[in-house]
């Protein structure tokens, strides 16, 4: 009986631990797909309520329009003060929207605005080195550049 009796407290401190014990913690796991967590990203979004799939819009036609070609050449290129040189130009919009204007630096401080002609004449009268630049433009604002150099020597004394 003595053993029974010094058994007894520790049944009752079991007994009294006894609904700590079964507490339950609740805890999340990494494969729980309902939360959402960072690691497996947000939940998939619900399909649309009316049956069909989700498609984005089309995108609507660019045009992208071709660029101004053509060339310049220039006649002689190089010669004695005063020098008279041709600049010959081609060039072609190939979109053939309305017509091509054209801005003109001489380079030696002259410009002009000559309708495009075979050639255009220009008569460099001091000697230097020039550039030549040719802004050809569209009505729709396209515009390309063409340069030409031309080197003007001092004239021949005699």
């Amino acid at each position: 009986m003595r053993s029974i009796l010094n058994i007894a407290p520790l049944a009752a401190v079991v007994l009294l631990a006894a609904p700590l014990l079964s507490v339950r913690v609740a805890t999340v796991h990494a494969q729980d797909t309902a939360a959402g967590s960072e690691m497996n990203g947000p939940p998939s979004m619900p399909a649309p309520s009316n049956g069909t799939d989700y498609q984005l819009p089309p995108l609507p036609k660019v045009s992208i329009q071709q660029p101004i070609t053509g060339s310049m050449l220039v006649a002689p290129p190089y010669g004695n003060a005063p020098l008279k040189v041709g600049f010959f130009v081609l060039a072609n919009d190939p979109e053939n929207i309305g017509f091509l204007t054209y801005q003109w630096n001489f380079g030696d401080g002259t410009v002009s605005a000559l309708p495009p002609e075979l050639y255009i004449f220009h008569t460099y009268a001091k000697p230097g080195s020039y550039v030549c630049t040719l802004i050809v433009k569209t009505v729709d604002g396209r515009e390309k550049a063409f340069f030409q150099g031309v080197i003007v020597r001092a004239p021949v004394t005699g």
